[in-house]
């Protein structure tokens, strides 16, 4: 059973922020707030991490890109190919509820490349969570906690004990019930606008 840690985020605890490096540093993966609902994350450099996240959601499409959760604009630009037009959509809606498509960069680590190339790129509001990232000093990738059998989604950091706690290696929990939103989906990358997927991210700041 992996360790259920209570904190807070303003500020950050600093031992705690502490641990939860340490663990991604060793190939853990962790369950984390990201604003709008939790997600499962890790080292985007660690193959056998990635590979323990994956695992914990066995139906997902493989099709689909994994998304990087980066703490700045600057670092999501290491990532990714951003031209003049994506830069300035990221100027405006981030952080906040959104996930946007770009073109790959030759920096991206080869286990979360794909024949479209094509990564997906977040910045969630969520202090702790981008304390963690700017810590950490690189991307996290990160996908959504699955709903439980009875397809209700998980908001508490309990729930996610009783339904992952064996696979995962850390729980951060700030005691908070998060929405179970999903992110808007933004694909930039042919120089416009698509919206892929509506949801929590505020499509007038476009």
């Amino acid at each position: 059973m992996g360790e259920h840690l209570y904190t807070h985020d303003d500020p950050p605890n600093q031992r705690h922020l502490d641990q939860i490096c340490a663990t991604l540093d060793r190939n853990g993966v962790v369950a984390m707030p990201a604003g709008i609902s939790w997600m499962f994350c890790c080292d985007a450099g660690s193959k056998k991490a990635v590979q323990r996240m994956l695992a914990l959601k066995p139906d997902r499409d493989e099709r689909k890109p994994l998304s990087l959760v980066c703490s700045s604009i600057s670092m999501a630009t290491d990532m990714a190919n951003v031209d003049g037009t994506a830069f300035k959509v990221l100027n405006r809606i981030v952080p906040g509820p959104f996930t946007v498509l770009l073109p790959s960069s030759r920096m991206l680590p080869k286990i979360l490349k794909n024949k479209r190339e094509v990564v997906g790129l977040r910045v969630p509001d969520e202090a702790i969570t981008l304390a963690v990232i700017e810590q950490f000093g690189r991307p996290l990738v990160a996908t959504s906690v699955p709903a439980d059998s009875a397809g209700q989604m998980l908001t508490m950091g309990y729930q996610i004990a009783e339904a992952h706690g064996n696979h995962l290696d850390l729980i951060v929990d700030l005691g908070e019930e998060l929405p179970a939103q999903v992110t808007t989906i933004l694909d930039l990358t042919h120089g416009d606008i698509d919206v892929i997927r509506e949801g929590a991210g505020d499509l007038s700041l476009l």
